[in-house]
């Protein structure tokens, strides 16, 4: 089956992997520290509730994490979904179950960046005034399946990963 990280040859994935991991853990380092209350999964979710909470700073402070967050995207979807191909590689080299499940995961990680990408140009649009009846529920929608694919793929590569770290011991 096909998947996103054909064009990286299995041999580089982990030297491609683990910058792409650092520089993700760096950027979600720096959007949790955004000093906003309520924060910004509470304005993806209720945006209309928790933009009239806040103040014209917190406002800036949003515009400048929903800029940041369409660098996030890319790269923690590019990170999570390598995750899942390369745990699906290995699952198929031991022959177990479940490898096509990672290869889906890595696309679905794709489709979780393009829901993120949905529901930032909903809330700038929020943001800067122009409160259209369904960009809140569009946002809040696309934040619930985003977070959903991105779980799973997590879930997935936690799994993986240890029992790749088990079958390395072996």
């Amino acid at each position: 089956m096909s998947h996103p990280f054909q064009f990286i040859p299995a041999d580089n994935y982990v030297q491609v992997f683990l910058p792409l991991l650092a520089l993700t853990l760096l950027l979600a380092a720096v959007l949790s520290a955004i000093p906003l209350k309520p924060d910004i999964v509470q304005f993806e979710l209720n945006a209309l509730k928790v933009i009239k909470s806040w103040k014209e700073t917190d406002k800036m402070w949003a515009a400048f994490s929903l800029g940041l967050d369409f660098l996030f995207l890319v790269v923690y979807s590019t990170t999570i979904g390598l995750a899942c191909v390369w745990l699906a590689n290995v699952l198929q080299a031991y022959s177990l179950p479940l490898a096509t499940v990672g290869i889906w995961l890595a696309w679905g990680q794709w489709v979780a960046a393009l829901l993120d990408m949905v529901e930032n140009i909903a809330l700038t649009i929020i943001l800067v005034g122009s409160v259209r009846a369904t960009l809140p529920q569009l946002a809040k929608w696309s934040a619930i399946f985003k977070f959903g694919l991105i779980i799973l793929g997590l879930l997935y590569a936690a799994v993986g990963g240890i029992i790749w770290v088990k079958l390395s011991w072996v």
